[in-house]
């Protein structure tokens, strides 16, 4: 995993001479930026299921971002002026590094970089967007991630149906597994839900929660080494980054 100290001094030499007053104020303007966007496209509230446990955890800016720039939004326009979109992603990295969230400055590095290239730009918005609006990859494989275990097969899956790969997505739909599994009959008439339990009755896991930052579980009743927030964080960005 990419440094943070690399990823910030990249995220700099973009920018290059920009004052902080105009940078600051640029990063405030982007972050309410994106958390008007989100509230305007994840629509009403689910009535129900794993879709309501999701829908108040906010994506990263980073992909808000991209999603801004690909949906020509005027909002975006006047925020960013003529600013390069690999310096309005640079500044992100600043902003999210000094927030502490050490993925949101690793997936905004990543979208700068891919802006770099028109081709790669191209396929991440279209990615981005798609993502966000709950499409389903029609490229998918089912055993794409065959040589995996299980709690790597169950993390894919999730990021497929939901539509989410972030690690908050991931933490709040491993809690709501975790109580789901305890009381199954909570989730009558959800299809979502049920394919997924199914799908790890197949792989025999069950979530028994989270403590301490690191989710529990086992496989076929036998108890696996628990995983960290890092661990977690490491296998999303894998399952990101497959074609």
């Amino acid at each position: 995993m990419t440094k943070l100290s690399f990823i910030e001094s990249e995220a700099r030499r973009n920018l290059g001479r920009m004052p902080a007053q105009k940078l600051e104020a640029l990063q405030r303007n982007l972050i309410a930026l994106c958390e008007k966007h989100w509230s305007a496209i994840r629509g009403s509230e689910p009535a129900s299921g794993l879709a309501r446990a999701l829908w108040a955890v906010n994506p990263h800016c980073a992909d808000l971002i991209v999603d801004l720039y690909g949906d020509f939004d005027p909002g975006f326009s006047d925020t960013v002026g003529h600013l390069q979109p690999t310096k309005v992603l640079a500044a992100l990295v600043l902003a999210e590094i000094e927030r502490g969230d050490a993925e949101g400055a690793r997936l905004a590095h990543e979208a700068m970089m891919l802006f770099e290239s028109p081709q790669a730009r191209e396929i991440h918005v279209e990615s981005v967007r798609s993502r966000l609006r709950g499409a389903r990859s029609e490229r998918e494989s089912r055993h794409k991630h065959e040589h995996h275990d299980a709690f790597f097969k169950i993390l894919s899956l999730l990021a497929r149906q939901t539509g989410r790969c972030d690690l908050q997505a991931m933490v709040v739909a491993v809690e709501y597994l975790a109580a789901i599994q305890a009381h199954p009959e909570a989730i009558a008439g959800d299809p979502e839900v049920m394919r997924i339990l199914e799908f790890l009755q197949d792989m025999g896991l069950d979530f028994q929660g989270i403590e301490e930052g690191r989710i529990h579980y086992t496989v076929r009743g036998v108890p696996k080494k628990p995983v960290s927030g890092k661990r977690l964080e490491d296998m999303l960005a894998q399952i990101r980054g497959s074609p």
